[in-house]
């Protein structure tokens, strides 16, 4: 698939605007492979804003190393154990994992986890295809989220979990 016919069907943009990323905020991008959604998230959080950009690969994290993004955030690029987000506690306003959670051994751990790394109304952002979707709703509710964003997107999803107990505040 060609870069164009791949952002055709992707839709960055509407993800980005899914999440409800705004200026000034702290995302991380887990799984972030070469940047794809990295450097959208770096201008929507503009250059008061900051990502953090993990990957377990150190030769796809490489390619993001040393980006700048003209009027965006700065990026942190991280290489993390599959198994651990490597993510500071109460820091993260987003935490965007795209077309990744499939791949985690155990996703409700991981879930469990990444709650610790958001700060007050922060949120975790998943996107990918619409057959992870079962498995993802399924693993979030036994890792104590609830959804509080939904969208579809032709072949693939995007939902914006909160921890419960924050939820129904």
């Amino acid at each position: 698939m060609s870069p164009a016919a791949y952002d055709r069907w992707r839709q960055p943009d509407r993800v980005v605007a899914a999440i409800e990323v705004s200026a000034g905020q702290r995302v991380a991008d887990v799984g972030a492979g070469r940047g794809y959604f990295t450097l959208r998230l770096a201008r929507a959080v503009g250059p008061r804003g900051r990502v953090t950009a993990t990957d377990i690969d150190e030769r796809a994290l490489a390619a993001l190393r040393g980006l700048v993004v003209p009027e965006g955030a700065p990026i942190e690029v991280r290489r993390v154990e599959a198994a651990d987000p490597g993510l500071e506690a109460g820091a993260y306003d987003r935490v965007l994992l795209a077309q990744v959670d499939h791949y985690l051994d155990d996703r409700v751990d991981y879930l469990h986890r990444l709650r610790g790394a958001l700060a007050p109304g922060g949120r975790i952002a998943v996107s990918n295809r619409v057959q992870h979707r079962a498995g993802l709703l399924r693993d979030a509710a036994a890792a104590g989220y609830t959804v509080v964003g939904d969208h579809d997107l032709p072949g693939q999803f995007i939902v914006l979990l909160a921890p419960a107990s924050e939820a129904r505040k």
